[in-house]
Parts: structure tokens; sequence; C-alpha cells
């Protein structure tokens, strides 16, 4: 497939607003409008040549419509691939990635995203070889921010997996908050795990998950997970917990290891006094 394909399919998805393109960088903006006037030529050249050749004219217009609708449905389905592979259940059929589409007319954006969809379902299957396969595919340029915290997150599980995490901990303070709970419980409690022992690390991370929080990323498993981390910053808050809370946190704090807080919490929650 020559690359001058390529780039028509990835310059017609980035046109209708399918992909961000270099949107993101200083000359993104300008791009995109130098894409749409040398689209809009084509198609106002197409009007111009139907005055010669009748309906034949319009050909080119046609195609380039049609091939831009097929180009910004190939990333629109890649992408919700990525979500489904993220956020549903693993017993769920529509989660794991499905067939890929046609390469003839799939923009690089598509396949970078078909990539990163099947590294998340693999590294959450625990599959590790087939992640480590796909992930030299997957084009960090490409994506979008949340779309980069789901590949950092992937990542961040695989470093885990293999039996690194300190590593997985470093990884999943970039990823978090994903906005997908399981994932975003899975590694919170990695990094409250390795910085337990930190109180000024500890703070920071703090700091960092409530300022997204307030940004407006919605994620519960954090949201349980800076309940704890009070506990380890203010012990006495404790006290001030109600039973069902602190059941709750009792789970938690067994999850990351902190078995004296974890029987604490045990005893706030059937109304015990935490001394």
């Amino acid at each position: 497939m020559g690359s001058a394909w390529t780039w028509l399919l990835e310059r017609c998805a980035e046109v209708v607003g399918a992909t961000d393109g270099a949107a993101g960088s200083a000359g993104g903006g300008r791009r995109r409008l130098q894409v749409f006037l040398a689209l809009s030529l084509v198609v106002t050249a197409s009007l111009l040549l139907r005055g010669v050749w009748g309906a034949r004219g319009l050909l080119p217009a046609i195609a380039l419509f049609a091939l831009s609708v097929q180009a910004a449905r190939a990333v629109l389905d890649a992408r919700a691939a990525v979500w489904r592979a993220a956020a549903l259940d693993l017993e769920d059929p529509a989660q794991r990635p499905g067939e890929r589409a046609d390469p003839w007319f799939s923009p690089p954006t598509a396949r970078v995203l078909r990539a990163l969809a099947d590294v998340i379902d693999a590294a959450r299957r625990e599959r590790y070889a087939i992640a480590l396969e796909r992930l030299p595919y997957v084009d960090r340029a490409a994506l979008r921010p949340d779309e980069v915290r789901l590949l950092d997150a992937a990542r961040a599980l695989l470093s885990l997996g293999l039996g690194d995490p300190a590593r997985a901990a470093q990884q999943a303070i970039v990823a978090l908050p994903t906005g997908i709970d399981a994932i975003d419980a899975r590694l919170g409690r990695v990094v409250l795990a390795d910085a337990w022992k930190s109180p000024a690390r500890l703070e920071a991370i703090d700091r960092a998950w409530r300022r997204e929080l307030q940004a407006g990323v919605t994620s519960e498993a954090l949201e349980r997970l800076l309940s704890l981390s009070r506990l380890r910053l203010v012990p006495h808050a404790l006290e001030a917990l109600r039973p069902a809370d602190a059941r709750e946190l009792s789970a938690e704090a067994w999850s990351i290891g902190e078995e004296e807080l974890a029987a604490a919490l045990e005893s706030r929650a059937r109304g015990g006094v935490y001394r």
C-alpha cells in the first residue's frame, strides 16, 4: 500500500474530524485548514467539469466523499473498539476487538487504534506475549489524550503482570485516572502500595488525583483510594468514618497489604473504636 494512498486516507478522515491529525501541535489547525481547502478545490473542479463532461465530471467529488466516509468510519469503529476493550467486562462478547478492517481503507490512525485495542484486551486478559507483540504498532503521537492514558495504563498492567510492581506504579501515576473503574482500581492500589511508606509521595499523588477529579474526570475507584490515603495522612480521620465506609475501605486496605489498618477499619465497621 503506497504512502500517498495512506496519506490521502488520513487526510480524508482528518478533514471530517474523525482524527486530530497534528491538531495538538502548533501548526495543526493551519494544516487542517489547508487540507480542507485542497479538498474543496477538488469539489469545485468537479463542479466545473460537470459543465464539460456532464455527470461524469462529478465522479472525482463523489469518489472523494465516499472515501472520506469510509476513512472516518474506520477510525470511529477503531476508537469504539478501544473503549469497549477497556471498559466492558471480559465476559461480554462485545469486549474483544473484532476483525481488523480492510487495510486498503483504514487510515494510519485507525490501525494504531486497532493495535491499542489489542494491547488493552491482551493486558487485561494477562496474555502478555500478545500485548508485547502489538505494542510497537501503537504510535503515541496518533492518540488523543484519553487514549494516551489508556496506553500508559496498559503498559502499567504489562509491567505488573511481568513482575515489576515498582515500574508499574511509575507508569500508572501518569495514566490515572482513565475513567475505567476496574483499571483505575487495580492500578490505583499499585500506586498507593508503592507510595504508602512515604507521606510526601502519597500527598503528591493525593493532590494530583484530586485535581483530576475536580476537573471533571469520574472515577469511583480513585475516590475510594483517596479516602484510604487520607487515613495515612490524617490518621484520626478514621474515627469520623461511618461503619459502611469503614467496611469498604477495609477491603481496600487489605488489597494494598496494610493489614493493621484493615483490622482497624473492620473494628470501626463493627462499631469498635480505633486507638
